[in-house]
């Protein structure tokens, strides 16, 4: 038998995982590219930039996705399948099969975590503004 779940019961239910799984999300955890430290704010605010400059025309503005996929939601936002470690590695080598060229002749490994450091800040404010539409959503249903 299988039960449906309200919008409400939804929510709460991944508002409860989120509250008892994950607590904290960082840009680098221990082991993550270029050790275990977290990213200083102006790391986010450089990688904005480099950001603006190597991605942006794929995958638009502030990574919401156009040509190439999205990079703040999902698999790619927080608590997604796709460790830094991953990021890393796709975007100084590429993705074989896809438009996706490497950028590490480019790029700097640092300018790379810059750029991680960023699309990780922009994936919190987008899940921080998610939820005030959603509680704002279920204000209407109540």
């Amino acid at each position: 038998m299988t039960y449906p779940l309200t919008r409400a019961a939804a929510r709460y239910a991944i508002a409860l995982t989120l509250t008892l799984g994950v607590t904290q999300v960082s840009a680098f955890g221990p082991g993550g590219p270029g050790g275990g430290s977290a990213p200083a704010a102006s790391d986010a605010s450089a990688g904005e930039e480099l950001f603006g400059r190597n991605c942006q025309q794929c995958h638009n503005s502030r990574g919401k996705g156009g040509k190439g996929p999205q990079l703040v939601k999902g698999a790619w936002g927080p608590g997604g399948a796709n460790s830094d470690d991953y990021m890393f590695k796709i975007i100084s080598e590429g993705r074989p099969n896809t438009q996706m060229g490497g950028f590490g002749p480019a790029l700097k490994p640092e300018e790379i975590r810059q750029i991680i450091a960023f699309l990780r800040e922009e994936a919190k404010r987008v899940q921080v503004a998610d939820r005030k539409a959603a509680s704002e959503d279920d204000g209407q249903w109540f």
